[in-house]
């Protein structure tokens, strides 16, 4: 597509929307959004031909650093990119989107990688070892009832325990404020609530779990995770307020009288992990 025009903020000179021929021969607007400008290349400023359409397709990894590595890949999902630093590979959400499509264009319009970088840091200290995860998945009894999505492990097609080991409902988006209300008042917060706070009351010992031959050893953060669905999914036997789950699994797929699961449920995300044979998790009591 051919750009014809472009617009530019007064004050501050940042590109703002431009205007392309499509296929067509049709003018379009469009916004200077992060995913536009490695589309289009409005400015003619990317070091690759043809934008940057490839890895957003889907299509081909881009090598954007040698020293340190960086490589970024985008997976099926078009919200969730693989992002390899010196060798480690991470797979952001799809919350985490619009941080990793800055910072791939400040990577290819800058030469700075520090952005990407921090996001790899970012995953690594605060999300779960993902593929020694969803590898574990298959030694629970009732895993029919789980499925996996790009933001973490959905029990029952409601509840969500995220890739930071956090629990939400399905629809809750934990980066928006939440709300508290004294009395007649109601105040915006500043952090996200889950939906049900659960804390381990003892220590963790260490578990290592063998998966196709090679053993990991569970960070505290993953013991948390496996925790968290083993009590989701026994969630009337470990907190027997009959109301409570009454109401909630009204949007569950469970029968909202009994609890008892009303679909086989079924996991549609093609990972290169389900087939691989691994030990047994008994999480730990919460």
């Amino acid at each position: 597509m051919e750009v014809i025009d472009r617009s530019y903020h007064k004050k501050t000179g940042e590109l703002q929307q431009f205007t392309v021929i499509d296929n067509t021969g049709q003018p379009q607007l469009v916004k200077a959004t992060p995913e536009n400008v490695l589309l289009y290349d409005p400015e003619d400023k990317l070091p690759f031909s043809n934008g940057l359409q490839g890895l957003l397709d889907g299509e081909e990894a881009i090598k954007f650093s040698d020293d340190p590595e960086v490589i970024i890949s985008q997976t099926t999902n078009n919200k969730c990119f693989l992002v390899r630093v010196d060798g480690r590979t991470v797979e952001t959400t799809p919350s985490q989107s619009s941080r990793v499509l800055e910072s791939i264009k400040q990577a290819a319009l800058d030469g700075s990688v520090q952005g990407l970088i921090e996001l790899h840091e970012h995953v690594v200290a605060k999300q779960v070892h993902r593929s020694v995860i969803n590898a574990l998945m298959q030694t629970f009894n009732e895993s029919e009832r789980l499925t996996k999505t790009g933001d973490g492990w959905l029990v029952d097609d409601f509840y969500l325990v995220n890739w930071e080991a956090s629990l939400y409902t399905a629809h809750n988006d934990p980066d928006e404020n939440d709300y508290r209300r004294a009395g007649s008042q109601v105040t915006e917060t500043d952090g996200s609530f889950e939906f049900v706070q659960l804390r381990l009351n003892r220590e963790i010992d260490p578990v290592t779990v063998t998966i196709d031959g090679d053993e990991y050893q569970l960070t505290e953060r993953e013991m948390m995770f496996l925790a968290k669905i083993k009590w989701l999914l026994g969630r009337r036997s470990y907190h027997p307020d009959t109301s409570f789950w009454t109401w909630t699994d009204q949007y569950a797929a469970v029968d909202q009288i009994t609890g008892e699961p009303t679909s086989d449920g079924s996991d549609d995300t093609d990972d290169a992990y389900d087939s691989v044979h691994s030990s047994g998790f008994d999480g730990p009591a919460l």
